[in-house]
Formats: structure tokens, C-alpha cells, sequence
């Protein structure tokens, strides 16, 4: 299965994390929306040998694949789409950036 890499502070406890995979995937076709849940690691190696993910985060995605696309791939590229320019981050506790994995890579 696919997944995002890319270096993240954990917000909790300041260690890094680098390997993000797909928990949960909701697609909602009625209201245009994807509801994608991303366990974060700090390896791909510590997740392998069954180590707790740092922080699980669940991201809304306003958009849904189309029938012929695997929607977790689709959902994975999105979330390392590059921040736009005028977005500004809110800043109180508990916030979710959804650009959080922009510039990741996506691999299997």
C-alpha cells in the first residue's frame, strides 16, 4: 500500500516523524468530500516491526476521486499538493494543517 514521506515534527511531542499511511478512508459522492485519516510514523521500518504510529491525524479533502481512480492513491496525492500561496494556517490547539504533507512524496 502507498504512502506519503516526508519530515514532520510531532506537535506533541516535538519527535520527528516520517513515514504517513492511509488508517481510514471516507468518500462521500453525495457532498463532494473525502475524509482521509493519516497515521504518522517515525519510520516505515518502526511501523514495519508493529510500533505505535505518534499521532493520527483525519484531513477533509472539498473534492472526490472519479470512479475510475483508486481512491486512496487519489487522496494521497492530493494531501502532498503545494500549499497555496495565500493560505494562513490558523493557530489554536488541536488545529490540523491540511497542507501538512505538502512537498511529501507518495510512494509504495
Amino acid at each position: 500500500m502507498k504512502f506519503i514521506t516526508k519530515q514532520i515534527e510531532d506537535i506533541r511531542t516535538g519527535a520527528m516523524s516520517e513515514h504517513h499511511a492511509v488508517t481510514g478512508l471516507q468518500v462521500d459522492y453525495v457532498n463532494n468530500s473525502t475524509f482521509v485519516t493519516i497515521a504518522s510514523y517515525v519510520s516505515k521500518a518502526k511501523k514495519d516491526e508493529g510500533k505505535e504510529s505518534l499521532s493520527v491525524n483525519t484531513f477533509t479533502i472539498q473534492a472526490v476521486p472519479g470512479w475510475e481512480k483508486i481512491p486512496y492513491e487519489w487522496a494521497l496525492g492530493e494531501l502532498v499538493k503545494a500549499q497555496p500561496e495565500d493560505f494562513s494556517p490558523e493557530t489554536y490547539i488541536g488545529y490540523v494543517n491540511p497542507y501538512m504533507f505538502a512537498g511529501g512524496k507518495v510512494e509504495q
